[in-house]
């Protein structure tokens, strides 16, 4: 299945603007705890405000599973660019 999220990735996210932040390209990985190292590793790449590593919990789910988040990424619930958590479960909005 072309363009389907993998069964286990790491997404970085960018800051494009002030406290604007946009999600970057998935990258495949083979396991959980690959996708948990790559997500950590792209959290210390120069440009880069968070990551996540993500689990799509079965082949025919639309449903992503967050596995663990590292730095600054979008509030579940708002759209991407509206706001910044700081990945320990409190948020920049005031």
């Amino acid at each position: 299945m072309p363009g389907r999220f993998p069964k286990y990735a790491a997404l970085p996210f960018v800051a494009i603007d002030d406290n604007v932040v946009a999600a970057g390209i998935p990258v495949r990985c083979i396991n959980e705890r690959a996708a948990v190292a790559c997500a950590e590793r792209l959290f210390t790449i120069f440009g880069n405000v968070g990551s996540v590593a993500l689990r799509r919990p079965n082949v025919s789910s639309d449903k992503l599973d967050v596995l663990r988040i590292f730095g600054d990424v979008p509030s579940e619930g708002t759209s991407i660019g509206s706001s910044r958590n700081r990945g320990d479960g409190t948020s920049d909005e005031r």
